[in-house]
């Protein structure tokens, strides 16, 4: 999934999506424009209902990678 917005503005959308986002092991982060405490809290929510792996992070842009590390969150994603 290719998100553009983890927001506290597009975060209770995606929450509604959760079921099928969730399924999935791997978000592209490559085109996100836009990224905030509600949108690091979604992506730990998805990592944690990976039962067997980490979250694959593709293409983080640096200000993910550094809100990622600011709360040393780093052991819940594999980053690509």
């Amino acid at each position: 999934m290719n998100l553009e917005n983890l927001t506290v503005r597009t975060v209770p959308t995606l929450w509604e999506q959760r079921q099928t986002l969730f399924a999935q092991s791997s978000a592209d982060l490559s085109a996100l424009q836009a990224i905030d405490s509600a949108g690091i809290a979604f992506l730990v929510q998805w990592a944690k209902a990976q039962p067997a792996s980490k979250l694959r992070l593709t293409a983080p842009p640096e200000r993910a990678l550094r809100l990622i590390r600011t709360f040393k969150l780093e052991p819940l994603f594999e980053l690509n």
